[in-house]
């Protein structure tokens, strides 16, 4: 008999640690994500977010309704399935009731909805996860997010912009470099604001590390962990 396909269910149990429910034990079954631009590891079902998070609506019907009746948008864009995966900077907005949530991190790595004013909703951090050349010669970045920009030779892997949605238009530039800041967005520092005090490179195929500081003082944690942030950015600000 050949292997059974993938599941359309997930059980509450099983949810990972990123969507932050309280109680896994108030109903066997939850809405799994759907393959999209965040890992299923690293983000929430859009109806889990509706219902479960943020309480807009009391259950996986009457988000489907909401999803259905073209009402909610995540990065500038309408989503219409309760499945779409939701992740660490994006955007979700819910025009007729005017509120607008940009989802960060916690201590715990939980991903948080922070509400945030129209202005802030309308352009998103995006960290530099790839560069390459396009077959007509031409820089093409890929973001964490999966979303994709024509760039050039000052934007490297590990920088990260803020862009204006829906379209990603580039505002601002923020270089993974020495004085940066720096959200953690894994390991036991997961949520941290740190400043970075310098990369060390390793050999052997070992990840690079980060020297950072943070209110605790100086530690280490991976370089990829890094996520680039204005100087003034906060959990409730956009930055």
């Amino acid at each position: 008999m050949g292997k059974r396909g993938g599941t359309n269910h997930l059980k509450r149990l099983a949810t990972p640690k990123a969507v932050p429910i309280s109680d896994k034990k108030a109903n066997e079954w939850i809405i799994r994500q759907e393959p999209g631009p965040h890992p299923a590891a690293s983000s929430i079902a859009l109806g889990v977010l509706l219902r479960d998070v943020l309480g807009l609506v009391r259950t996986a019907k009457e988000a489907r309704r909401v999803l259905s009746d073209r009402l909610v948008q995540v990065d500038g864009k309408i989503r219409t399935s309760e499945k779409f995966p939701v992740g660490l900077m994006d955007v979700v907005t819910i025009p007729s009731m005017k509120k607008s949530y940009r989802v960060a991190i916690d201590w715990k790595a939980r991903l948080i909805p922070v509400e945030v004013d129209g202005k802030e909703a309308g352009t998103k951090l995006l960290r530099i996860t790839k560069k390459h050349t396009t077959s007509g010669g031409k820089l093409m970045l890929t973001f964490h997010d999966g979303k994709n920009m024509l760039g050039d030779n000052n934007l490297k892997v590990g920088d990260s912009i803020s862009a204006e949605l829906p379209a990603v238009k580039l505002q601002s530039h923020f270089k993974l470099e020495d004085g940066a800041r720096c959200l953690i967005v894994e390991g036991k520092h997961a949520g941290s604001l740190v400043t970075l005090k310098e990369i060390i490179k390793r050999s052997g195929g070992k990840p690079n590390e980060a020297k950072v500081e943070g209110k605790g003082g100086e530690f280490i944690t991976v370089a990829k962990y890094l996520f680039v942030v204005s100087n003034d950015f906060e959990v409730g600000t956009h930055g």
